[in-house]
């Protein structure tokens, strides 16, 4: 109720399962819900945006790695041309967000010929990744299915044209993805934490805004560019702000611009090997964000309070309660207990942190 009210947050949602899903175990769900065996078990990745990802609409780049945990699915073909999606607990609904994604990618596979029209498909998927914490979880369920569908028809792994499916389909492990909407491009960059001895820690508060934020900075972007063209493009900042008579949009405009420059110092420092400089400029990008009227109360307490156990940077990802910190792998356990004591301190539910490093890309595992 005090969610509701906007007082407090009542925590993190849904199940973080702290084991995979085994793939034998869910390719013999299949089996028992379908009557016969999978043609295969693959997996995705979630993504965790490090920088960009709250200036696509402008069509500025963004930096993403893949995370640990993802999305697994057992597919095979149906005898009708259906899309029949379920998890271990049962039927997925069509209007569900992961049925759309796996109808999404099985009718991307019916263009592109690598499955026929009166095919169908029969998926069941299961993940060790939340739902609601800005983790790519519908996207991965997506990918899985569409590399699924891409080797069942002999043909290559799909690109992806969004962010989160390009970082799935292409991110290796110790790296980072750079994705540019405006060209559909990725640039695969080094990020080795473990070689560093360093670890993201991934910091969930379950914080949700009253509303969704994302189509009215859009709009503001939007309504900016009309008057000065493409902010990517913008090389003198004070004569485009000067430009803009509302000041609202001025603020947009200085975080948009200034965040593309600040990604590209970080994507300059990965590309020199010096993984372990970038903390600074994760930080000054939270701060920044407070231009954007982000991130929420509980993602800045997350952030200010890891700075202060000794993280190296900080920084909101996503749009909703999710914060990351780079830190020094004998710091995590020290950080996630201050997270602990700050958020009951406040009368607020704890956060649920876990660490990770750049992992793998989606692929088949049986």
């Amino acid at each position: 109720m005090r969610a509701v009210l906007g007082v407090r947050s009542a925590g993190p949602l849904g199940e973080w399962s702290i084991e995979a899903p085994d793939p034998d175990t869910l390719a013999k769900e299949y089996l028992r819900r379908f009557g016969e065996a999978p043609a295969g078990v693959w997996r995705a990745p979630g993504r965790l945006a490090l920088m960009g990802e709250h200036t696509a609409v402008t069509a500025g780049p963004a930096l993403y790695v893949a995370l640990p945990w993802g999305v697994t699915a057992a597919v095979g073909e149906a005898p009708d041309a259906g899309v029949h999606v379920a998890t271990p607990s049962g039927a997925v609904r069509p209007r569900e967000a992961a049925a759309r994604a796996v109808a999404a990618a099985v009718a991307d596979a019916r263009r592109n010929g690598s499955l026929a029209a009166d095919t169908g498909v029969r998926v069941v998927l299961d993940a060790d990744l939340p739902e609601h914490a800005s983790l790519g979880r519908t996207a991965a369920a997506g990918s899985a299915a569409a590399l699924a569908l891409a080797d069942m028809g002999g043909d290559p792994p799909p690109e992806g044209i969004e962010a989160a499916g390009r970082v799935a389909m292409v991110a290796r492990p110790g790296c980072a993805v750079r994705f540019n909407p405006r060209g559909h491009t990725s640039t695969v960059l080094p990020f080795d934490l473990a070689a560093e001895g360093l670890r993201l820690l991934v910091i969930d508060t379950g914080a949700l805004p009253r509303r969704d934020p994302r189509p009215a900075r859009e709009s503001e972007l939007a309504r900016a560019e009309e008057v000065l063209g493409p902010l990517r493009a913008v090389r003198d900042l004070p004569a485009a702000l000067r430009e803009l008579r509302d000041p609202v949009l001025r603020t947009r405009v200085e975080y948009a611009v200034t965040e593309t420059h600040r990604l590209n110092a970080v994507v300059g420092l990965l590309r020199a090997g010096r993984s372990a400089e970038v903390g600074p400029v994760l930080t000054a990008s939270h701060l920044s964000l407070r231009r954007f009227d982000l991130p929420t109360p509980e993602v800045d307490l997350a952030a200010e309070t890891a700075s202060r156990a000794g993280a190296r940077g900080v920084r909101m990802s996503g749009w909703r309660g999710t914060a990351l910190a780079l830190a020094a792998e004998d710091r995590v356990e020290r950080i996630t207990g201050a997270l602990a004591r700050a958020f009951t301190d406040q009368g607020r539910v704890a956060p649920r942190v876990r660490a990770a490093v750049p992992s793998a890309g989606a692929h088949r595992l049986r």
